[in-house]
């Protein structure tokens, strides 16, 4: 019996990527779209954590992949001595 595995990309998010929903804000979640009669070959979206958690809900079902960065926005508050 073999199990067939699906190879999720390799994502670096940093500051250059944005939200592909609002376009303002720094993405820290990456997702792959699954096939589908309209997007034959599947495709990615980026989103920051308001968007993602926006349109989470709708988009589930539709997602092969998901990359979840946001524990860095909290990290980044940790590690700040000044609160």
């Amino acid at each position: 019996m073999s199990i067939a595995t699906t190879e999720v990309p390799a994502f670096i998010l940093n500051a250059k990527h944005r939200c592909d929903s609002c376009s303002s804000s720094r993405a820290y979640v990456a997702t792959v779209l699954s096939s589908s009669p309209a997007l034959p070959n599947g495709g990615e979206l980026l989103f920051c954590a308001h968007c993602f958690r926006k349109h989470a809900e709708a988009l589930l079902p539709l997602l092969s992949a998901i990359v979840d960065e946001t524990a860095q926005l909290v990290e980044h508050v940790r590690d700040d001595k000044h609160l």
